[in-house]
């Protein structure tokens, strides 16, 4: 018999006392691995400032490899839990189950198969919990990004004072991975001013583009396929260096089987940049007219289409001749609920098509735009087509 005892255990257990017990449990000690580990309860347990999370495989596989992970949120936001590229809600849970933690607890894997005489190990129980935290995968809380960020003039970039906000700030503010965070600030067009973040003023972006296109028309490259590298080599005396960079980056992607210098613009962005220029806050303009406007705005080659505006801008096909005005998406609330409220204000029945640009940034891997609005909204059919309204609407 071999009995591994702590000197500070509160009481004893024999060997024929556990086999008691398996023999009362009706079991069969050859069925059974020949450890046996004698729980006892440390005299002072981990108290409340001891927290358990419930963690997926991926999550488990993170923290395996030593990933770090970080608790962000203010003091009027719930906290989320973020590793390098993803970003968890955290909801507390309880149980009516006692949850043991034991430290030095041996697994069924780390113990011997092997052996004819049980031998006792005692263990000691470190904390009691009955509450823990469930996590759930959820988009990165990233509106916030918005109003974070400086505006960066011309004027400010020729004197070279201004400062920003840089990466770790914003780590601090916004409830997103570092990978999430790098991408919504690049869906932001934002551009790194001597390490900190800005968004461009928009008459300034306009002009930096504005080089940047005229020198593919003096160069005549079609528009699929242009160089990076000589473009900001031959305009970085007229424009910082690495806001022009960036600003190519914004407009245009790596060639798909091209060299490293190949590039193609993106022509959708470069027609939703003048679109959204001209809808100045309060305009209202006929379809037709802005339509013409805008098309004519844009540099030669390329073709304007509503859709570009998606998110941007609202079309009143009730109205005779059809109307069109400014209504950004980041320009409303954040919560569902609240989101929705302002939506059906602004018009009693949606589009799926409509609606979609206003609802996607509000959707989590679980819930699509079509399940947050069958669970929030009210489908009706009106002449075969389907709309969307107030659940609660007439």
């Amino acid at each position: 018999m071999e009995v591994d005892e702590p000197s500070d255990v509160c009481f004893d257990r024999t060997v024929d006392e556990v086999r008691s017990v398996i023999n009362y449990a009706k079991l069969d000690e050859c069925d059974l691995k020949p450890t046996s580990q004698i729980l006892s309860f440390n005299t002072s347990l981990l108290g409340s400032d001891v927290k358990l999370v419930q963690v997926n495989k991926s999550l488990a596989a993170a923290l395996e490899a030593g990933e770090p992970l970080t608790l962000r949120g203010e003091e009027d936001e719930g906290v989320v839990l973020c590793t390098k590229t993803k970003t968890y809600d955290l909801k507390e849970a309880e149980t009516s189950n006692s949850m043991l933690i034991l430290p030095e607890l041996s697994l069924s894997k780390d113990i011997e198969e092997s052996g004819t005489t049980r031998s006792l190990e005692w263990k000691t129980v470190s904390g009691v919990f009955y509450k823990y935290f469930e996590i759930q995968e959820i988009r990165p809380r990233i509106h916030k990004l918005r109003h974070q960020i400086k505006t960066l003039t011309e004027d400010d970039v020729r004197e070279g004072t201004i400062s920003g906000t840089s990466t770790a700030q914003l780590l601090d503010i916004i409830q997103a991975s570092e990978e999430e965070l790098k991408v919504g600030l690049n869906d932001l067009q934002a551009v790194q001013y001597k390490g900190d973040w800005f968004t461009l003023n928009q008459d300034f972006k306009i002009k930096v583009l504005s080089f940047i296109l005229r020198f593919f028309d003096e160069n005549s490259w079609p528009l699929d396929n242009v160089k990076k590298q000589e473009t900001v080599g031959s305009l970085k005396e007229l424009v910082n260096e690495d806001i022009l960079k960036q600003v190519f980056d914004a407009f245009c992607e790596p060639m798909l089987g091209g060299s490293e210098d190949d590039f193609s613009l993106n022509k959708d962005k470069v027609c939703r940049l003048f679109g959204d220029y001209l809808l100045s806050p309060g305009s209202n303009f006929t379809v037709d007219e802005f339509l013409d406007m805008w098309q004519k705005a844009v540099p030669e080659g390329l073709t304007t289409d509503i859709r570009q505006l998606s998110g941007l801008v609202l079309v009143d096909r009730q109205a005779n001749p059809n109307k069109l005005r400014r209504f950004c998406d980041y320009d409303l609330p954040d919560n569902i609920m609240e989101r929705l409220s302002v939506l059906f204000q602004t018009r009693e029945k949606w589009s799926i098509e409509d609606i979609t640009p206003y609802i996607e940034p509000l959707t989590t891997p679980r819930m699509n735009v079509n399940a947050l609005l069958t669970k929030y909204a009210k489908p009706v059919n009106y002449n075969g087509v389907k709309f969307f309204c107030a659940k609660h609407g007439k």
